[in-house]
């Protein structure tokens, strides 16, 4: 093969594994979470440890049952 289309293949695996890296990353803190959104008012739980949906549900203003994570990008995140 061509170097350069080797060069290509190496770049293109590394954006890969450094994708599946974050991703994995996602996933694994949609499971917990320090801050946890409302689906229904939008309002914002906060949390002192990371913390399961279950554990936020329900919300005592509205009465939602239904969050979603807040993720903050942390600086080894937003560098690679």
């Amino acid at each position: 093969m061509d170097p350069a289309q080797d060069a290509l293949i190496v770049v293109l695996k590394s954006i890969r594994d450094q994708a599946d890296a974050v991703l994995q990353r996602i996933e694994h803190a949609k499971q917990r979470a320090l801050l946890w959104k409302c689906a229904a008012c939008g309002h914002t739980k906060h949390f002192t440890r990371p913390a399961l949906a279950e554990v936020a549900a329900p919300f005592p203003r509205c009465g939602g049952a239904t969050f979603d994570p807040v993720l903050r990008l942390t600086r080894s995140l937003a560098k690679t």
